[in-house]
């Protein structure tokens, strides 16, 4: 892995590929946010790999929940706006989390991941085969909150909690880039 070009808010952690024919990937751990009060923070994206990533939350149940406990849907209205260094909008989401995907963590129902993707359509491309098209796909290869970064690009992402859900208190929320991993 050779991830040395990262220079903007947060912590990166580079996540090593499982073989030599599979792709690394990196999480860029952004902080908490409070999903139960109406906020917003910006961070600044600079050197980031060019390799697909999305942008989510993590969200996990307070500590000492008992472990089958499965986090709730939050319904919080969050707006979600990543900008290139020219301010072009690269991408843009102004809705309910409760709408996003859930990614759960293995055998493990209090913590997932939350991201949302685009529309997808199966284009058929011989007898009982089809090829998957996402649209519509924006700059940097936009689409619902995943991303291509491009070589030298700089990025500010701003994210703000519009409509607060009371019942996420003690909820821990955390905002990512997660830049993918994984095998052709």
């Amino acid at each position: 892995m050779n991830y040395r070009g990262y220079s903007g808010d947060g912590r990166f952690v580079p996540h090593a590929a499982s073989s030599a024919i599979c792709a690394d990937g990196y999480t860029i751990e952004l902080g908490a946010v409070d999903l139960a009060v109406v906020g917003e923070a910006a961070y600044r994206l600079e050197g980031l790999p060019q390799t697909e990533a999305t942008l989510g939350v993590a969200m996990a149940l307070p500590p000492g929940s008992p472990a089958d406990t499965e986090l709730p849907r939050p319904a919080v209205a969050i707006a979600l706006t990543l900008r290139d260094e020219t301010n072009r909008i690269v991408l843009a989401r102004h809705e309910h989390l409760s709408e996003w995907r859930r990614k759960f963590a293995d055998g493990a129902p209090g913590h997932a991941n939350l991201y949302q993707v685009g529309t997808e359509i199966e284009v058929p491309v011989g007898p009982g085969a089809v090829r998957v098209e996402r649209f519509p796909v924006g700059p940097d290869e936009s689409w619902g909150t995943y991303f291509t970064p491009r070589r030298g690009a700089r990025y500010t992402l701003h994210f703000s909690v519009e409509e607060p859900d009371a019942t996420l208190a003690g909820v821990e929320a955390r905002l990512q880039v997660n830049g993918i991993s994984g095998c052709p």
